[in-house]
């Protein structure tokens, strides 16, 4: 423990040579608008979204459905990517339990085009039905390779390369299907000019509907759905009063996130660190987007805010002797002996002890102690491995890359994250929460996800200041920058193997617990996307945000 001399050392600013990252500002500032739900206009779009929704449901359950036909599966597609499913979720249950109970005859599937057969596969695996990819063997020639024939079937093609990235290990045959259908999608671009299927080709390649954030994947299918001559307009009347009666409960919490960090006044005080109000709205957008989970939301953004700041102070402000300090406070999780703080560190610590106790009082209300617990427990081993990096990072007494990736995978925060998500989510109860920080399928497999990409996304910001684990990497291995870049990049699209695997039935979780941990892993792919850094560089995700957030859907 640092004397108080040491401490009046730690606070002479003129003495000391910090890490200063010198972030790009709050591009929101004066953009987002002040909101205040209008109740009665809310209500009126919740009844006429009842009315159609009873509709909907009747679509789904007639009687006149054949589980092997396309139809049905087209219908179930569209119902899922215009972002209605939440309401059908038993509907569509059912549908999809008989036609998986249909597939366990194999004859069945020689009648099935490769549309049909791919768009059926990645409903079931994404659903966790155990499907074989024995369904693909008719479409590949005595050699394993497909068949050249398919080149033309450009539906099939956009279908066959969404149901790759469903695959696990093992799955061998959609490693070829992968590489098949991205190179013929790539090439077909002149057969598809000014065609909604164009469009659809085009994003895909861009981002993979498995891999991409939901509410995103909405807002631009519903655009591209309306433009087609064939669309089902109860359907597309449905999705564009969903969207927009959810985006107005949206923007309100945004707008509460926005005045909680006002009065919180945390970040304003802290020079340092980056001001991503929005940002952490957008990542808990991500993480949670139907209406149920408002509250989850507002609690998870201001988690996210705080790791945000939390995480400045590691890797952008504190010197190592400081950060020493600090991680000591954190291992005893109370306000005794902050006077060894450095002021700044002081002010942050005894909000953020402010801001959870609160939490967890919350958590004993809805009896979720342990699940508190937990996330006390994550929040004081990321601040440990913090510290750790650190140290090496500012030194340049670089680690071994394996040393790298056990401290790594803790500071990505894609445990801590998780068990904030657990935390806040209704359905996630202290059993499952306790079952799933210690399943080391899912969890290392979307902080292993978190690590690689952040990496490769930070690599170029993180190198003007100090090391870099891509350095790292270079150093153990004797490779080039761009040899390392891609490694880690494979080993981030491994990692989505591991995390679709564990979505197979039976779970000992309900699937939408398993899907709020899932969307973790999207949000990270999307805003670390083509190597960039989305959160540091806002510009990056700027689209994203008006799209979701501030433009809205014509009804």
């Amino acid at each position: 423990m640092a004397s108080s001399e040491t401490a009046h050392h730690l606070c002479n600013e003129h003495e000391i040579a910090r890490p200063l990252a010198y972030f790009p500002e709050n591009i929101w500032s004066d953009r987002i608008a002040s909101f205040t739900l209008d109740k009665q206009e809310h209500d009126k779009y919740a009844k006429e979204i009842e009315l159609l929704r009873e509709e909907v449901r009747r679509m789904l359950l007639s009687t006149e459905n054949n589980v092997m036909d396309f139809e049905l599966l087209d219908l179930i597609d569209k119902v899922e990517r215009l972002g209605i499913s939440y309401h059908f979720d038993n509907e569509i249950e059912e549908q999809l339990q008989k036609i998986f109970d249909e597939c366990a005859n194999f004859e069945k599937y020689q009648n099935f085009d490769l549309s049909t057969a791919a768009l059926q596969f990645r409903l079931l695996r994404q659903h966790g039905f155990n499907i074989s990819c024995g369904v693909f063997q008719e479409f590949v020639d005595v050699d394993g390779k497909f068949k050249d024939s398919l080149g033309k079937d450009k539906r099939g093609l956009l279908n066959l390369y969404e149901a790759a990235h469903v695959r696990t290990y093992g799955d061998s045959i959609l490693e070829e299907a992968l590489t098949f259908a991205t190179t013929h999608l790539k090439t077909c671009g002149a057969q598809l000019v000014d065609s909604t299927l164009a469009k659809q080709v085009e994003h895909a390649l861009k981002q993979p509907l498995h891999k991409g954030i939901p509410r995103l994947e909405i807002r631009h299918y519903i655009s591209i759905y309306e433009e087609d001559e064939s669309n089902n307009k109860l359907l597309l009347r449905l999705a564009k009063m969903d969207y927009h009666w959810s985006q107005m409960l949206h923007k309100q919490e945004l707008c509460e996130i926005l005045r909680w960090g006002k009065e919180l006044n945390i970040v304003s005080k802290a020079s340092y660190s980056r001001e991503r109000y929005v940002e952490c709205y957008f990542w808990a957008l991500g993480t949670f987007c139907e209406p149920q989970y408002s509250l989850a939301r507002i609690f998870f953004s201001k988690i996210v805010l705080w790791i945000s700041l939390i995480d400045d102070i590691y890797d952008a402000y504190g010197t190592v002797d400081e950060l020493k300090i600090f991680t000591d406070a954190a291992e005893r999780w109370d306000g005794s002996e902050t006077d060894q703080l450095p002021e700044y560190m002081k002010t942050s610590f005894m909000a953020l002890l402010k801001f959870n106790e609160k939490l967890g009082e919350d958590s004993a209300l809805k009896q979720k102690t342990n699940a508190f617990n937990l996330y006390v427990e994550e929040w004081k081993n990321y601040m440990r491995t913090s510290l750790t990096q650190s140290k090496w990072f500012l030194t340049r007494e670089l680690p071994s890359f394996a040393e790298y990736l056990k401290i790594g995978m803790v500071t990505s925060t894609y445990y801590l994250l998780p068990a904030a998500g657990f935390l806040v989510m209704e359905s996630a109860t202290d059993d499952a929460v306790k079952w799933l920080l210690s399943n080391p399928k899912l969890i290392q497999g979307i902080t292993k996800h978190g690590r690689m990409i952040n990496d490769v996304g930070t690599h170029e910001f993180e190198k003007l200041r100090g090391a870099t684990a891509i350095e790292i990497y270079m150093k153990d291995y004797n490779v080039s920058e761009e040899e390392a870049m891609k490694k880690f990049e494979d080993m981030a699209d491994d990692a989505w193997k591991d995390m679709n695997a564990e979505f197979s039935r039976p779970t000992a979780v309900p699937r939408d617990v398993l899907l709020m941990a899932l969307n973790l892993a999207r949000i990270c792919e999307v805003i670390y996307k083509n190597r960039g850094d989305g959160y540091t560089k806002p510009r990056e995700l700027e689209a994203h945000i008006i799209a979701m957030l501030i433009d809205s859907l014509s009804v």
